[in-house]
């Protein structure tokens, strides 16, 4: 088949044709994830915590123990349920954005126009193409009448590029022959010839590199560094005490009992509710990010965005509005024209078609007299741009029949043609283009031969609020670097005018950046706040290079982004993303703000810093009280805590704790990006968690000669107390008296419990159930006076680790 000009010479597939080619090569869509919901329920199995609860918990109700082992999977099931239930109303949020795009498009089936659905397309078909239309599959240009194209979305480019019609049968051809699916038709109009649908076009290929590169959350990988850490003291402190009870009580040994109570000691030195902990967390900031029309569709995206310290993002449509707008001109001295009217008179036909940047802000420029001239003249003909001589051309005339013959183009254009001497304008043009303007320039014949008519220059505006969003990033001490396909000098002048870059050596080339030696990439890589030029596989580069210095989080929209975003730790498209970049993406933004995602690092602060509350509280209290109820249990010949009163106490403890997801938090711990910093944790849980082991140990001093129900009761009642007391005080590093009150459903939580864990011993139906001999007032004020006493010595402790932790 060869190029021909006649539109009516392509008769395109019968449908006989099209209807066994539709067999062959199946629909025409990206594959969409099977059992998807199935796949959230697993992930919230990856980690540790849940895995081994599950294995405690089968393990107690193989032993007889069903309430027991019920307690245990109350934490797992709530956890799970509430994180399933928030990621899968997120994805179904997302699904719905995908509605704008277009489904039908007009194909040519056996010599008649017919209006198909995109899905129904096959290899062969022959698309009609016109302005507005968005591509649908991978094509070649057969037919091209002034045809226009915007690539944005693959290139980073907001200049619409030429596309012509291919000189040859073959289904390959060069670039300025090959349209792409996903782009846009600017103007002109055309047949093309698909030659890939949905798995096998450049867009899903795309989407299968985004696919392949794995980002792990920050969130989970502490999270599970921390399990580990508690699942291995746990197993090696209960092997111990179990062996060690063995070999103390001989033969009279109860194996069974030990065993559940080894059991229930473990649960009682997991965090079991983190988890629970974590959703209550993350939910409170996805709902933050709904507010201010943002979907999260992975959870652990909001608290991981805390921990960002570079922020990547495109440049057009993120920082600058992706929308031309007149800036200056050059006039020529002794022309008629206005270089203005000219350029606007280049394309008069503009409500006609799809208007190119440059066109609609010529348009946009003009004044009322300005525009009372350009409306005097009707359009004669038409030239499209040529790439080679980059420039375009239209012949006007008036009413008085005078016409007049404009050509629009590149300063190179004119320079070439003798025009106009580049010297002349040297200054002016290296003006514009230090502040990344784009120029045009425009001459004129009247039938006296052609003269240069002027300059005029144009620029893709910075967005209103990206100074404020800088400065606010900047507070927060987290950098952003723009990573863009825009020409050096138009990325390099976007990102002085945005206050991130202030001097050239923070801009290079992605190209010329990544052909240095790795040694002095590393070196330069935090210094580079602008890399211009970058293609799709260079950003995939950056971004994975970027990581081994920072937390990386990246804003993009286009098609270009999809593997970056996926690379990244935290990624986020805009809701007029490309649809594989808006499925590879951890949050979406349905309004184009940066400040929305400065807002959500604040948020991911927040959510983390309660995380680290609950996490140091659990881990003070829980193991303080491990290794008093495991060690003391090695010198009575009773356990020092029944089972089911270990669990209870978790109960009562954690719930109160799991509070802690909606706490207070202040502005100090916001300012800089939030880690999981183990070093410092377990520091802080070693020396705490002694201080928690001496009050128990003062405790079990005071009451186990009396009896082992008593021991037992006011063990569990001090227990729950000083637990609740060293949450208050954990909370914040700084002294209690200056850490601000704590949220009000802290308190209410914190009084029930406490009044729960001295009413059930004095109820008899519950006393009976759980074991408890009621406590007397006596007891009652001792055990009020250690949990009195242990605050201030947690307060007085508390205070040089707050020092040694604010170093780190």
């Amino acid at each position: 088949m060869t190029n021909k000009n006649e539109w009516n010479e392509w008769k395109g597939l019968t449908e006989a044709e099209a209807a066994e080619r539709r067999v062959r090569y199946g629909p025409n869509a990206l594959p969409v994830p099977k059992h998807r919901l199935l796949g959230l329920i697993a992930r919230q199995f990856r980690g540790i915590f849940n895995l081994m609860l599950l294995i405690a918990a089968g393990v107690t109700f193989s032993l007889g123990e069903p309430i027991d082992g019920a307690f245990i999977l109350l934490f797992v099931f709530l956890g799970t349920a509430l994180n399933v239930y928030q990621e899968h109303k997120s994805n179904q949020a997302a699904d719905k954005l995908k509605a704008y795009l277009l489904s039908t498009i007009t194909v040519i089936r056996a010599g008649t126009e017919k209006e198909v659905p995109t899905e129904t397309l096959v290899p062969g078909d022959i698309l009609k193409l016109e302005s507005g239309d968005i591509v649908p599959a991978d094509a070649i240009v057969r037919v091209a009448r002034d045809l226009l194209v915007d690539e944005t979305t693959f290139t980073g480019e907001s200049i619409p590029v030429t596309k012509r019609a291919s000189a040859s049968s073959a289904t390959a051809a060069d670039e300025e022959e090959h349209l792409l699916q996903g782009i846009v038709i600017v103007r002109g109009n055309a047949l093309a010839e698909i030659t890939a649908i949905g798995q096998e076009t450049q867009l899903a290929h795309i989407a299968t590199t985004a696919s392949t590169v794995q980002a792990e959350s920050e969130l989970v990988k502490s999270v599970d560094k921390i399990s580990n850490f508690i699942m291995k003291v746990t197993l090696l402190t209960l092997g111990f005490v179990v062996v060690a009870n063995i070999l103390i009580e001989g033969r009279q040994a109860d194996v069974t009992g030990l065993l559940i109570f080894a059991i229930a000691l473990a649960v009682s030195a997991i965090p079991e509710a983190l988890p629970l902990v974590l959703t209550f967390s993350l939910s409170r900031g996805a709902l933050e990010f709904a507010k201010r029309d943002v979907i999260v569709k992975r959870l652990s995206a909001v608290q991981d965005l805390g921990s960002v310290n570079l922020l990547c993002t495109d440049k057009t449509g993120t920082i600058t509005e992706n929308h031309l707008v007149f800036s200056n001109f050059f006039p020529m001295d002794g022309s008629p024209y206005d270089p203005l009217v000219l350029a606007r008179l280049a394309a008069i036909n503009l409500h006609e078609r799809i208007p190119e940047p440059f066109d609609h802000a010529s348009d946009e420029a003009l004044t009322q007299t300005q525009r009372q001239i350009v409306e005097r003249y009707i359009l004669v003909q038409e030239e499209a741009f040529d790439p080679a001589l980059r420039s375009n051309g239209a012949v006007v005339k008036q009413a008085d029949g005078s016409t007049l013959h404009i050509r629009r183009g590149s300063p190179e254009y004119f320079f070439g043609e003798g025009l106009i001497s580049r010297d002349t304008v040297a200054d002016w043009l290296q003006a514009e283009e230090e502040k990344g303007h784009r120029v045009l320039g425009v001459s004129y014949d009247d039938g006296s031969g052609a003269r240069f008519g002027g300059f005029v220059s144009f620029v893709d505006r910075i967005k209103d609020s990206t100074i404020a969003t800088v400065a606010a990033a900047k507070q927060m001490n987290v950098a952003i670097t723009v990573i863009t396909g825009d020409a050096l000098k138009v990325a390099e002048a976007v990102g002085r005018e945005a206050g991130l870059v202030t001097e050239s050596a923070e801009v290079t080339e992605a190209a010329a950046f990544l052909a240095l030696p790795l040694a002095e990439r590393k070196k330069r890589l935090s210094s580079i706040r602008v890399f211009a030029r970058t293609t799709p596989e260079q950003k995939l580069e950056l971004i994975q290079l970027l990581k081994e210095q920072f937390t990386v989080g990246y804003l993009g929209e286009g098609i270009n982004d999809a593997p970056a975003l996926k690379a990244a730790h935290v990624s986020m498209v805009v809701q007029s993303a490309a649809d594989v970049a808006r499925e590879t993406a951890d949050i979406v933004l349905l309004q184009n703000d940066l400040r929305v995602i400065v807002e959500g690092i604040r948020f991911g602060r927040e959510t983390h810093a309660n995380t680290m509350k609950y996490i140091r509280a659990t881990l003070i209290s829980n193991f303080g009280n491990f290794y008093a109820v495991a060690i003391g249990s090695l010198f009575i010949s009773f356990l020092p805590m029944l089972p089911k009163q270990l669990l209870l106490l978790n109960l009562l403890s954690d719930f109160p704790m799991m509070a802690i997801a909606f706490d207070r938090v202040s502005a100090q711990e916001v300012e800089r990006p939030q880690r999981y910093d183990l070093h410092s944790l377990y520091i802080i849980f070693v020396t705490m968690g002694l201080v928690s082991t001496v009050f128990d140990f003062i405790c079990f001093g005071l009451f186990y000669r009396i009896s082992p129900a008593v021991l037992q009761t006011n063990w569990f009642i001090a227990s729950v107390l000083t637990e609740i007391l060293l949450m208050l005080s954990i909370r914040s590093l700084a002294p209690i008296t200056k850490a601000g009150w704590p949220a009000p459903s802290i308190v209410i939580l914190s009084v029930i419990a406490m009044a729960l864990a001295i009413g059930l011993p004095m109820i008899p139906a519950t006393a009976a159930f759980f074991e408890f001999q009621p406590p007397t007032m006596a007891h009652l004020g001792i055990i009020l006076g250690i949990a009195v006493s242990y605050l201030v010595v947690t307060e007085l402790v508390k205070r040089p680790l707050s020092g040694f932790v604010s170093k780190r």
